[in-house]
C-alpha cells in the first residue's frame, strides 16, 4: 500500500518511534473531505494558506470572511468566495495564484479550538478561488488560543499600506516576541504545500542576536508533517496577525532543525520533545489595514507549557 507520508516524515516517525495504527490513518488521512466535515468547513471564518512565489519562496496568508465564504461543492471541490473576504486583495497570495498552483490550507476555528487541513490545487476563477482536494485530514487541536473573530457583515474597502524589507525592525521584534500565535507554511521536496499553526504563551519565540528565531517544537500528533517538510526543504513562511490592530506581518526565510536537547530547561521548554527549530528571515511584508476584523481574546490554550 502507498504510504500517506513522504521520506522526511517517515524518517522522523522512525527516529521517535511514532508508529501509527493503519486503520486510524485511513480514518484520519483522506483524499477527499468526509461528508461530516462539510458543515464545519462552511461555518468557518478563517483560512490559513501557504503558497509559493516566482522565486520559490514560501509565503503564508490569512483570509477571513463571513461564514459561508467557504463553499464545499463536493468531497473534492471547494470554492472560496472572494466577494466575502475581509482581508486585503493586495495579499501576495493572489499574485502567487496567477497560474494554477498547489497550496496548503488550514481551516482554523479559534472559538471551539479546532482545525482541519487541506492540500489542494488552486486557481482563481472570476470571484472564486477554486480548489481541487489532494489530501484532507483533521489536525491536533493543541495550542490554539481561544479567540472570537468579530467579522463585520458589510463589505468594507480596505485602504491597505504595504511595506517590504529584509531586516526586521525593533517594532517587528517586539511584536513577534509578545505573540502567542503565528501561522506557518512549509513544503515537501516534491512541492506539496502545507499550512499549519503554532501557539504558546507570549515569549515562546526567542529572537537571537543575529535576528534568527528560536522556536520550541511541542508535543503534537507525531505525524511530523511540518518537521518532515523542513527536513526535506528547509524553507518556511511565517505570518503574525495583530488581532486588534488589523495589521499583518508575513516573513519568508530558511530553517535549521535542532534535535536531542535534553537538559532540564530544554525539556520543560519543549514539553519534553527536546526539539527546536531556527528560522532566519530573508524578506518580510508588513500590511497595515490588512483586515477590518477584530478578535476578542477569551483564554490561552490549556496545553501551553
Amino acid at each position: 500500500m502507498e504510504s500517506y507520508f513522504h521520506d522526511g516524515e517517515l524518517e522522523l516517525q522512525k527516529k521517535y518511534n511514532a508508529s501509527h495504527n493503519p486503520k486510524m490513518l485511513e480514518r484520519v488521512l483522506r483524499y477527499s473531505i468526509p461528508d461530516n466535515y462539510f458543515d464545519f468547513l462552511e461555518s468557518q471564518t478563517t483560512l490559513i494558506i501557504s503558497s509559493l512565489d516566482a522565486e520559490q519562496n514560501i509565503w503564508t496568508s490569512v483570509i477571513i470572511g463571513n461564514p459561508g465564504f467557504v463553499l464545499v461543492k463536493s468531497a473534492t471541490k471547494v470554492h472560496i468566495d472572494l466577494d466575502q473576504i475581509k482581508t486585503t486583495s493586495a495579499d501576495i497570495l493572489f499574485a502567487n495564484l496567477k497560474t494554477k498552483a498547489q497550496i496548503g490550507i488550514l481551516i482554523i476555528d479559534t472559538v471551539n479550538q479546532r482545525r482541519y487541513r487541506l492540500n489542494t490545487d488552486a486557481e482563481i476563477l472570476g470571484n472564486f478561488i477554486a480548489l481541487d482536494v489532494i489530501q484532507a485530514f483533521s489536525n491536533c487541536p493543541k495550542y490554539i488560543q481561544q479567540r472570537i473573530p468579530l467579522v463585520p457583515k458589510n463589505k468594507v474597502s480596505l485602504n491597505s499600506t504595504i511595506t517590504k524589507g529584509s531586516i526586521l525592525n525593533e517594532q517587528h521584534k517586539k511584536w513577534i516576541t509578545m505573540a502567542d500565535t503565528f501561522f506557518l507554511g512549509s513544503m515537501s521536496i516534491k512541492g506539496a504545500m502545507d499550512a499549519s499553526h503554532r501557539g504558546g504563551n507570549p515569549g515562546f519565540i526567542e529572537i537571537l542576536d543575529d535576528n534568527t528565531f528560536k522556536i520550541p517544537d511541542y508535543v503534537g500528533n507525531n505525524l511530523f508533517n511540518t518537521f518532515g517538510n523542513f527536513l526535506q526543504n528547509p524553507k518556511a513562511g511565517l505570518t503574525f496577525i495583530d488581532f486588534n490592530g488589523g495589521k499583518a506581518l508575513q516573513i519568508t526565510g530558511k530553517i535549521t532543525l535542532l534535535f536531542d536537547q535534553y537538559s532540564e530547561k530544554d525539556l520543560e521548554t519543549t514539553t519534553g520533545t527536546g526539539r527546536f527549530w531556527f528560522f532566519k528571515p530573508e524578506c518580510w511584508i508588513e500590511t497595515k489595514n490588512f483586515t477590518n476584523v477584530n478578535w476578542e481574546f477569551v483564554s490561552f490554550s490549556p496545553f501551553n507549557p
